[in-house]
């Protein structure tokens, strides 16, 4: 016997039901969303401004970001926040979205209203960058401790129902103390 109608009926198996499963997937699930994380740069003790070292930070932040194709940038509401995001906002020439500081599931939700299979880069705090990352879908994390500044967080999240979920814990600028 001939193998010809058995790699016939592969073939039209292939593209009757595979593809357009393979289709549904896609269309289901699609690109993944990506949010990059960061606390507002130093801080000058209890003030809502940089220290020289925050600043300098800041401005490494835009080198490290600066080709990252950022859709959109989040802010808190804080002078802190405005001037760790600003330098990357002018590299890249995006606006930043300000977002009241202990807003997450608002920020969350909004990100993936607007932003979804795309990448966002948000600053916060020591207290709500950990809150946003458990909101977007990701892992508790304890609050970032008062002197830490050099963390840079990656969430990578699954459109499939914010299901999958990946998270890098990165360092940029110079090492907190």
């Amino acid at each position: 016997m001939n193998g010809r109608p058995t790699l016939r009926l592969g073939v039209l198996v292939a593209v009757a039901v595979v593809i357009p499963i393979g289709l549904l997937w896609w269309f289901w699930c699609g690109q993944a969303t990506t949010l990059v994380l960061v606390r507002h740069a130093d801080r000058d003790g209890q003030l809502d401004a940089l220290t020289a070292a925050g600043t300098a930070r800041a401005q490494e932040l835009a080198h490290v970001g600066m080709k990252a194709e950022f859709a959109a940038i989040y802010r808190s509401d804080t002078n802190r926040a405005r001037d760790t995001a600003a330098p990357l906002a002018t590299a890249t020439g995006l606006t930043p979205v300000v977002y009241p500081a202990n807003d997450v599931v608002p920020l969350v939700d909004d990100i993936f209203a607007d932003h979804r299979g795309q990448k966002v880069f948000v600053v916060g705090h020591s207290n709500t960058v950990p809150d946003i990352i458990e909101a977007a879908g990701g892992p508790a994390l304890p609050d970032i401790d008062d002197g830490e500044f050099d963390n840079l967080f990656v969430l990578t999240v699954c459109r499939c129902g914010r299901r999958r979920v990946t998270l890098l814990n990165l360092e940029y600028g110079a090492a907190s103390p």
